[in-house]
């Protein structure tokens, strides 16, 4: 029973998720919690556990006396701040990382290329690029992870970055074009960490980061 519970409460939380990055829910759409179980079939128990989700990752709000409802989009000037950020932690954190050499971070960077090789079109739905949406943000994360210092994986674990930079998917100007320009900046950044070389890692990585700036934001 249980498995069952985390199952729906599973399924729940990815199809309004989906909802709101294929903008199905817009900007400011209220989420009734009764109307939602009753569009989705479900108890109010998976849409609660759904939508406390959704608000930790900034795809809902939470306001006293309105409940919940759809988050703004991220503003083009935060979006850029946004990648600022990103440049200077993950940047940092594959310097230092990649020169650690660690096996066991080298092994994960290199089975997340290789399930990020296995699309082929970028698409502008949630099903299009969840999968490797995904393992895109895993990848990044075990970027920053792999410097070993656990208040920056926390920090930036919590900024949420892809799933906001998600909201404007949408509206990509590169939507459904191959994806193979991207992989080959996952896999430069990947040969840098094979090597050893941090200061390689660091230069591919930001060069990622300011090709992805610019496919996002034009």
């Amino acid at each position: 029973m249980a498995l069952q519970r985390t199952s729906l409460s599973e399924l729940t939380y990815e199809t309004l998720k989906e909802r709101i990055l294929d903008r199905k829910l817009a900007p400011g759409d209220r989420l009734n919690i009764d109307a939602l179980t009753r569009d989705l079939g479900v108890s109010s128990s998976p849409v609660r556990e759904a939508l406390v989700r959704l608000q930790a990752e900034g795809l809902v709000v939470l306001e006293l006396y309105a409940g919940y409802t759809v988050a703004p989009h991220p503003t083009r000037e935060y979006l850029v701040k946004l990648y600022d950020f990103r440049v200077l932690v993950e940047g940092y954190c594959a310097r230092i990382g990649a020169a650690r050499k660690d096996p066991a971070t080298i092994a994960l960077l290199q089975s997340l290329v290789k399930r990020m090789g296995g699309t082929k079109r970028l698409g502008a739905q949630y099903k299009d690029y969840k999968k490797l949406g995904q393992a895109d943000a895993q990848f990044h994360q075990a970027i920053v992870d792999s410097a070993g210092n656990e208040v920056l994986s926390e920090v930036y674990a919590s900024k949420h970055t892809h799933l906001l930079m998600s909201r404007l998917f949408h509206e990509r100007p590169d939507a459904g074009s191959p994806a193979g320009g991207v992989m080959d900046e996952h896999r430069a950044v990947l040969a840098a960490y094979e090597a050893g070389d941090g200061r390689a890692a660091e230069s591919a990585l930001v060069s990622h980061l300011e090709q992805s700036r610019r496919r996002l934001l034009g």
